[in-house]
């Protein structure tokens, strides 16, 4: 979700490829998986026209001069329409190498025909003896007076057979250190001694190549900057390709063909895509794709010029990739096994096996096997992530203003002494007395006006200033139940429907901790989705929509369009469950049900309750007193420590005065503004936890040591340790998205924060069930703080809705 308004600039690019685009084109960028050398180099040309071949070369040189984000936007576009791709290998590779260290002759010479589509290049890195160890070359260059004469040979060289030219990594010192002595040299392919020679893939088509060069005779200007340099600058070309390789924008249209090919694919009377295992598995999909563009555009957004994230971005995005094609496959059921030759989608006699999306789905599966092999594979990409962590480097911090700086700091010195494991104990054992007294000292900060609006006795503050907070508390296991009692009872008296002065006594009391107030919700996982009417999320999302394969349909009477769920019953509060309210003649209400696992509850001197109404089924919110009759409250705590517990309702009379939603839309719509808001703030905690978790662990291999080595030597372990961070970075990602879109659109706002809790937790589970495991039988045991952060995020996933809850959420509202 860019930060940046993308709306003229994307209709721009959508329209100028709607007019220019050649149909025969786009048909075979959907569908060819072996693209050729006229559509690569004609995409390109096409573009040129326009002054948009080269998006991310500076205007010096013939780029545009738009942002990272505009580029990432572009590249969108392209691949949603159908665009084959460009030549790679000269656009984004090659050609930055040439403006950046390259001759002014060389610029001049290269850099025209690559921009213009007339030259293609292909990339010789990798030998049989050196794939992703490029330091291991043995291609040999030895200058003979204004030449030089080069003998090897390269592998995996993708379309080299299409190619003209073939930037290459050559050995020009072997004396040298292996990663001093190679230089980097253009060759021509066409030069004597060069044989290219097709290697046919597992999907029985040709894109790599083998290149044997033999007495080869390349002019000494064809080096670019020094000899001896090549190195730096073929980690410089991959650096620039990592965040592309994230495959953002060709996860996006495999995405949307593969809702295309779901919903046309039928499993008896139904579609797949209304399988719910199925549909499941395309909704995760979704939820992973979306955190992983937004940790691409964070990325670009910081300008991070650092390997730790795009190496993790590779990692999630090659991955994804994979997975949505096999989800593709399934749709094929036992046609994914026929053979579909790539030059013809037609039998011998004019029949086709399968359906008709059936051709390239099988092959492009077979070939993208490679998503996680080319760029650097991801065991390397992994080293390169544990490398950097074991070095201490960080990713770049988020953006903030001094304000905030300010905030963090504070909230970092009163939370801190609560991480230790002896001072959670202790709190623990001092049981509810213990709790307020805690409570009380945080109310002493100042931090439970954050957000508030001044006017309302507050101290302002934004979604952001908020998360600042929420990182401190979930960095350092604060057991303080700020989003249930401080956050949600703010947002919902806001809200009220109280004379001022009522509101502002209230906000008061809590405020300053003169009154404890909980929010006792709707059990989100067991009542608020029970019945809702789902249909195939991303028919709903235009953005998922596959418009030349679009299947029109219909809503039946009485029924949602397909794609919508029905605001009727998609309402979490309309399903049944709950507490039930029902009005009185005299103006009064009686409450009657149970609330489950409520926040702070242990400590609260009163709720705030959601309760249905039985005639409307809408829902309601009530001030309700801990001793008020017919109150009954059962005090516990969860496994993390925090206090929480369960209210029986049994005929409880709540006073007009203390209604402080009537049900109806306003207290719909003031519900759905809290849960979100702690929802998204509870990602933010749940995320800093994660990240403590992370170089607690990191620490703990570096130190500990087995065998006569430190744990961190052991590659199995820095493996683990680099997934912990990749996970931890779509975390982040998701939660970031959540905490923006609270100040948007409500459709969004709920969206993202359901697929914010969705991947959090996800990534908390592995990274908690990780980190427990690496530090063996001590991360067993209370007195090691590893534990205690593992069992924070295991009541963060189940409190508030669970993943299941919220990915059905996630899906239903789209």
């Amino acid at each position: 979700m860019p930060s940046f308004d993308d709306t003229a600039f994307r209709a721009e690019v959508r329209r100028f490829l709607h007019e220019h685009l050649p149909a025969d084109m786009a048909q075979r960028g959907r569908t060819d998986v072996h693209p050729t050398r006229a559509d690569m180099l004609g995409i390109t040309a096409l573009l040129a026209r326009k002054g948009w071949s080269v998006p991310h070369w500076p205007t010096a040189y013939g780029g545009p001069g738009w942002t990272p984000l505009q580029r990432q936007v572009f590249e969108e576009e392209l691949m949603m329409a159908g665009a084959p791709p460009n030549n790679i290998q000269g656009v984004s590779l090659v050609g930055p190498v040439v403006y950046t260290y390259g001759t002014d002759a060389q610029k001049a010479r290269f850099l025209p025909p690559i921009r213009e589509g007339r030259t293609f290049w292909a990339q010789g890195f990798s030998e049989p003896n050196a794939g992703s160890d490029l330091a291991s070359l043995r291609t040999r260059a030895v200058r003979d007076g204004d030449h030089y004469v080069v003998d090897g040979q390269k592998i995996w060289t993708s379309q080299a057979m299409l190619a003209d030219w073939l930037f290459c990594l050559v050995r020009t010192d072997p004396a040298a250190k292996a990663q001093r002595g190679i230089s980097f040299l253009l060759i021509p392919l066409d030069a004597p001694g060069i044989t290219v020679r097709p290697i046919v893939s597992i999907d029985e088509g040709e894109s790599l190549c083998e290149v044997f060069l033999e007495g080869v005779r390349v002019p000494a200007d064809h080096l670019i900057g020094e000899e001896g340099r090549g190195w730096d600058y073929a980690k410089f070309l991959l650096g620039n390709e990592r965040v592309a390789t994230a495959e953002v924008p060709r996860n996006k249209r495999n995405l949307a063909a593969l809702v295309t090919m779901a919903t046309r694919a039928r499993r008896g009377r139904a579609a797949l895509i209304d399988d719910p295992v199925f549909r499941d598995r395309v909704t995760q999909a979704e939820i992973d794709l979306r955190a992983l563009e937004a940790a691409a555009v964070a990325t670009l957004e910081a300008g991070d010029d650092s390997a730790l994230t795009p190496s993790a971005l590779k990692l999630q995005g090659c991955e994804l990739l994979q997975r949505i094609l096999g989800l593709q496959v399934e749709t094929l059921g036992a046609h994914g096994a026929v053979f579909h030759p790539h030059d013809t989608f037609q039998q011998a006699d004019g029949t086709r096996s399968g359906p008709d999306w059936a051709p390239g789905v099988t092959a492009e599966f077979l070939f993208r096997r490679a998503a996680t092999i080319y760029g650097g594979s991801n065991e390397v990409q992994r080293n390169i992530i544990a490398k950097l962590l074991f070095s201490g480097q960080r990713p770049a911090p988020p953006a903030r203003d001094e304000s905030q700086t300010m905030l963090e700091q504070s909230a970092q010195r009163f939370a801190a002494p609560q991480r230790a494991p002896a001072t959670r104990r202790a709190r623990i054992a001092g049981g509810a007395a213990t709790a307020r007294a805690g409570w009380a000292h945080l109310c002493k900060t100042g931090f439970t006006a954050l957000g508030i609006d001044e006017a309302l006795g507050g101290m302002g503050g934004s979604s952001a200033d908020q998360a600042v907070l929420f990182e401190a508390l979930g960095r350092n296991l604060s057991l303080d139940p700020v989003a249930g009692c401080a956050v949600a009872p703010a947002a919902l008296l806001a809200a009220a429907d109280w004379p001022p002065e009522q509101r502002a006594a209230l906000l008061g009391e809590i405020i300053e901790g003169r009154q404890i107030v909980a929010f006792a919700d709707l059990d989100f996982a067991q009542f608020g989705l029970a019945h809702l009417d789902f249909a195939p999320p991303e028919r709903a999302h235009p953005e998922f929509a596959d418009p030349e394969r679009a299947v029109p349909e219909r809503a039946a009477p009485g029924r949602a369009a397909p794609g919508r769920a029905d605001p009727e019953r998609a309402d979490p509060e309309r399903a049944n469950g709950g507490p039930s309210c029902r009005p009185e003649s005299d103006g009064t209400w009686v409450l009657e049900g149970h609330c489950h696992v409520i926040p702070g509850g242990a400590i609260a001197d009163a709720f705030l309750v959601t309760a249905r109404s039985a005639h409307s089924g809408d829902c309601g919110v009530f001030l309700v007193e801990r001793g008020a009759p017919g109150v009954q409250c059962a005090d516990g705590r969860a496994i993390d420590g925090q206090p929480l517990a369960d209210l029986a309702l049994r005929g409880v009379r709540v006073a007009a005065a203390s209604v402080v939603l009537a049900p109806g839309p306003a207290a719909h719509a003031a519900l759905g503004a809290a849960r979100d808001r702690i929802t998204a703030l509870s990602c933010a905690d749940a995320v800093a936890a994660m990240d403590e978790a992370l170089w607690i662990t990191v620490d703990y291999l570096g130190t500990r040591r087995q065998f006569g080595a430190a744990l961190a030597d052991f590659q199995a372990l820095r493996h683990r340790i680099a997934d912990m961070y990749a996970e931890l970075a779509m975390a982040r990602a998701a939660a970031r998205l959540a905490v923006t879109a609270l100040d948007g659109p409500a459709a969004e706002r709920s969206r993202y924060a359901s697929l914010a809790k969705v991947r959090v937790a996800r990534a908390g589970a592995f990274v908690g069930a990780q980190a427990i495991q690496l530090h063996g039988g001590i991360g067993m045991t209370d007195e090691c703080a590893i534990g205690h952060y593992y069992k924070r995020l295991f009541a963060f996933e189940r409190i508030g809705g669970d993943t299941h809850a919220h990915a059905r959420r996630f899906a239903a509202l789209g």
